[in-house]
């Protein structure tokens, strides 16, 4: 029994970031608001807030009650104002590499594609996340976006957007310090700032 990456905060994890056991069963615990998931070896609580919903999207069906929780405990990503010439980064203390998700649109107004995967270095890891090589091929806007994980925080060192304004959104409990796009910034819990305005003579 296979899960997406679903659960973040409580270390259970499947798919791209390793694997656990066989799931011997998956119920919900009502009073704690969680889902408990028993593999072999090990019992996991999973809390309804502590949940990667779109990710679970794919395969809803291998959860109990999944709909109706998600209507409960999700906390949609606010998109309304961004526009061609935008991108965000969203971020989080609760997820590995502090990466959640990109959201940005290709110039023909679909949905942009990325890939997003750490490289584990000597002294410190680093998340990289680049745009679809298929798309950019036929167009000049390419994305190159990396930064150096470090407790608390992350330092970019390639912040290729494209072409678009960069806004950064912190969905996680604990300030983030962030380096890399001018001057430092501290990105409280629940705020979004414009850390990158693209150069409009370029």
């Amino acid at each position: 029994m296979a899960f997406g990456q679903f659960f973040n905060r409580t270390g259970f994890y499947e798919g791209m970031n390793g694997h656990t056991s066989i799931v011997q069963s998956v119920t919900i615990n009502h009073e704690e608001k969680e889902f408990e998931i028993q593999t072999k070896n090990t019992l996991y609580h999973c809390p309804f807030d502590s949940c990667f919903f779109e990710r679970q999207d794919d395969s809803p069906y291998k959860l109990p009650e999944y709909e109706g929780i998600k209507a409960e405990y999700y906390k949609s990503i606010d998109t309304q104002g961004l526009s061609k010439n935008d991108m965000l980064l969203v971020v989080a203390d609760y997820c590995e590499y502090y990466f959640e998700k990109l959201i940005y649109q290709n110039p023909d107004g679909s949905e942009g594609d990325f890939s997003g995967y750490p490289h584990i270095g000597t002294y410190t890891d680093t998340y990289l996340i680049e745009g679809s090589h298929d798309y950019y091929k036929e167009h000049s806007q390419n994305i190159d976006i990396r930064y150096y994980v470090n407790n608390g925080g992350f330092e970019f060192y390639s912040l290729g957007t494209g072409g678009r304004n960069l806004w950064i959104e912190n969905r996680g409990d604990s300030t983030l310090d962030i380096y890399g796009c001018g001057s430092p910034i501290e990105l409280k819990p629940g705020k979004r700032i414009l850390a990158l305005k693209k150069d409009k003579s370029k």
